[in-house]
């Protein structure tokens, strides 16, 4: 058995903008960051059947975090930059990669990755108990479907599937 740590699972927040990301590491202060699906589901019972059915029907993503803020990390300070100026709409969206670091992309030095759109929901953009770090939590919001590619980390740069209109796998009947 090979059971996957979660330092496997790398995610890096675009600090730039889409035209010219910057791609910078989610970790330095992070303690947690844990990925909830949130799936949809329509539990249906028809009149003929003693027992109804369950379907998922959608998804509704977020990435919960908490950190200490770190004054030169590049991505707290982002963060945390969100919450103290209130911004909203289009002012606290980016986008973030998720890393699948045991699972080998399609060119040499690149792993399986999933890009996607958030909107940074920061709940506490630096603040704590006297003695303590400032702490630094909210979530990171899904918008939209996925994008499959790959991703370089020593490069940074990540590179769509060719596939892509079908970007999240999908089971066969």
């Amino acid at each position: 058995m090979s059971i996957a740590a979660r330092c496997e699972l790398l995610s890096y927040l675009n600090i730039g903008d889409t035209e010219t990301p910057k791609w910078a590491l989610i970790g330095e202060g992070f303690s947690d960051l844990t990925e909830n699906l949130n799936p949809k589901t329509k539990d249906s019972h028809y009149i003929h059947q003693k027992s109804g059915t369950n379907s998922i029907t959608a998804y509704s993503p977020t990435f919960d975090f908490t950190a200490d803020l770190d004054k030169e990390d590049a991505v707290t300070t982002f963060i945390s930059n969100i919450g103290r100026e209130r911004k909203v709409g289009a002012d606290c969206e980016t986008e973030i990669v998720n890393c699948y670091m045991w699972l080998k992309g399609s060119a040499e030095g690149t792993c399986v990755a999933y890009k996607q759109k958030v909107a940074i929901k920061v709940d506490n953009s630096g603040s704590g108990a006297g003695g303590d770090s400032m702490a630094l939590t909210g979530s990171l919001l899904y918008k939209g479907d996925p994008v499959k590619g790959a991703f370089d980390t020593k490069n940074l740069e990540f590179t769509e599937a060719s596939d892509s209109s079908n970007p999240m796998p999908t089971s066969s009947k």
